[in-house]
């Protein structure tokens, strides 16, 4: 048998495999942690994090971050070549102080860290102007400081990280001691030690890199797939006009429609007072995030499925398109993003596409999309004239900007009704932007107006649900971050308008609605009522699971894994 060299012997000895780890890797390590934490104290800083849970969360990157950089020193401690250990430890100490940048920045300018949608926008904004018109807008004194803080955390990891490891060295046990009440604190608070390695900047990036490939090939696939598989079982449907509108960040709780005391809907209560439209009082939907929403209301996968199963559920424009109903997609939302959404894949399959926002191609999207919901009217008024006329049957799918951050671009100067003074409820720091909360619900309303008002002398339904609902504080959160998940971002309008020629040739539907305005239900089962309303029956739907139906039966709400009932505590 050969003996094992001495130099392999050596190498791989425990006193050298301590000092490569532990010593020669102490940058990286030190990096590692440093950039997870500062990341997690921004995250805190901004709110993303309840106060008392911050603690924990803090703790928690400190933790894993410490194992993920021994678990990067192992692979370096594995690099034989020492140039190539040089590149290697270089490589990942710059890209996670960059990384930590991006989201500290992120953060900062626009409540939000590195997510796959975030890379796509870098990704996209790919030429001069966009790139000038981006720090035109956003690199302020603020700005500054965050990058001269990054560079004097790198410069002093380059040229004090050995006297740093000499220090820790030299105080081993009172970093243990450090790492116990740490881990302590971890433990008490979340109810774990350390957490997913996607605390880490860098593991962070990895893994929306590898989601953002992963999703980019099965949307391909599907997009590239036109055959419509939906099986029809029977089909009654003769509504010519088939309306479905999806708005965003929309709290039922400001709505006038639901009891709110500031008139912010008064278009839908004038509606609601003629008999036409009928408010459903206690609906939720599934997530509190847009893109993990969409799928649920477009498809037939519920809340209880497997997301990753979702190519096996019919999408609902592919049933209306095998109904005989011609279809028209038009969305106010991104372009930039729309290579990662299930809308994408669902307005693949619509005859009739419009994305009008199509202009807002950087990284500006995440803090002011100026183009208002109004800009979808032209098209709208397009469609309607030269293309409707075609077909007997007509499905609309309308998804708004609604009361997207920042509230106060998503209306006209024209719709600033309510102003800071007229707000009692809220501390005066939050006045102001309570008030332009409610002034993007009136232009809402405005805009549902403005869709109705062609289809008023016309046999006509309409279906309007947020896509999610947003927290005013009312539990000391303001916006909808799955971290910080509360009833409030959830608790949406549900609003089902029908015409008067409807309301004529279909009274048993409308009194079936009426009858349904109370029911719990979640959004995760909308197409089973959308079926309904439509007379279409297939093989994926169930009548239990629509709202308006005499089989409809109740089921607990699952958010996110939280049963509903406790979110409400």
């Amino acid at each position: 048998m050969k003996p094992v060299a001495p130099e392999y012997t050596h190498y791989f000895s425990l006193k050298n495999l301590n000092d490569e780890i532990f010593h020669k890797s102490f940058s990286l390590i030190l990096v590692i942690v440093l950039t997870s934490v500062i990341v997690a104290l921004a995250e805190s800083a901004q709110g993303v994090f309840a106060s008392g849970y911050a603690v924990g969360r803090v703790a928690n990157a400190l933790i894993t971050a410490l194992f993920t950089g021994i678990g990067l020193a192992l692979i370096r401690f594995l690099l034989y070549s020492e140039l190539l250990k040089k590149v290697y430890t270089f490589v990942l100490c710059l890209g996670s102080i960059v990384l930590a940048l991006t989201e500290v920045f992120c953060l900062v300018k626009f409540l939000t860290k590195m997510s796959a949608s975030v890379i796509q926008v870098i990704l996209d904004t790919n030429n001069a102007g966009e790139i000038n018109g981006f720090f035109g807008s956003y690199f302020d004194i603020e700005a500054l400081i965050i990058i001269l803080s990054f560079v004097f955390l790198g410069l002093s990891v380059f040229f004090f990280s050995e006297r740093l490891y000499r220090l820790f060295a030299a105080h081993r046990k009172i970093l243990a001691v450090f790492l116990i009440i740490v881990t302590g604190l971890s433990f008490h608070i979340t109810g774990k030690v350390g957490g997913r390695s996607a605390s880490v900047p860098l593991i962070r990036f990895l893994d929306s890199t590898k989601y953002i490939l992963k999703v980019r090939y099965q949307i391909e696939k599907m997009c590239a797939d036109k055959t419509n598989r939906v099986e029809i079982v029977s089909d009654n449907s003769d509504v010519p006009y088939f309306v479905f509108v999806i708005g965003e960040s929309e709290s039922r709780h400001f709505m006038s429609l639901y009891g709110c005391k500031y008139d912010s809907t008064p278009y839908f209560k004038e509606l609601e007072k003629t008999g036409n439209l009928f408010a459903f009082t206690d609906v939720i939907a599934p997530r509190s995030v847009t893109a993990l929403v969409m799928p649920y209301l477009l498809s037939f996968m519920s809340s209880v499925d497997d997301e990753r199963d979702i190519m096996k559920y019919d999408p609902i424009v592919d049933v209306f398109n095998k109904a005989d109903y011609q279809s028209f997609w038009l969305s106010n939302h991104e372009k930039i993003t729309k290579d990662l959404s299930y809308s994408t894949y669902v307005s693949s399959r619509c005859d009739f596409a419009e994305f009008t926002a199509k202009s807002i191609q950087n990284l500006e999207y995440f803090s002011k999309l100026t183009l208002r919901d109004e800009v979808m009217l032209p098209p709208f008024a397009r469609f309607l004239e030269e293309k409707a006329p075609d077909r007997d049957k007509n499905l609309f799918v309308f998804q708004l900007m609604g009361s997207h951050i920042l509230y106060k671009d998503r209306y006209p100067d024209s719709f600033a009704k309510f102003k800071e003074g007229d707000i009692d409820d809220f501390s005066s720091n939050r006045k102001k932007l309570v008030a332009e909360y409610l002034n993007s619900i009136l232009y809402s309303d405005h805009i549902l107006h403005e869709i109705i008002k062609p289809f008023k002398d016309k046999e006509a339904i309409l279906v309007y649900v947020s896509d999610h609902g947003e927290e005013m504080w009312q539990g000391g959160f303001q916006g909808h971050a799955p971290a910080n998940l509360s009833a409030y971002m959830v608790e949406i309008p549900m609003t089902i308008w029908v015409s008067d020629k409807y309301k004529e040739k279909h009274p048993k539907t409308v009194a079936a609605v009426k009858n349904a305005i109370n029911r719990p239900y979640m959004t995760d089962n909308l197409v089973h009522t959308l079926l309904d309303l439509a007379k279409i029956k297939t093989k994926q739907y169930d009548p239990a699971k629509s709202i308006i139906n005499d089989k409809f039966v109740e089921i607990p709400r699952i958010v996110n894994g939280i049963r509903y009932e406790d979110l409400r505590r």
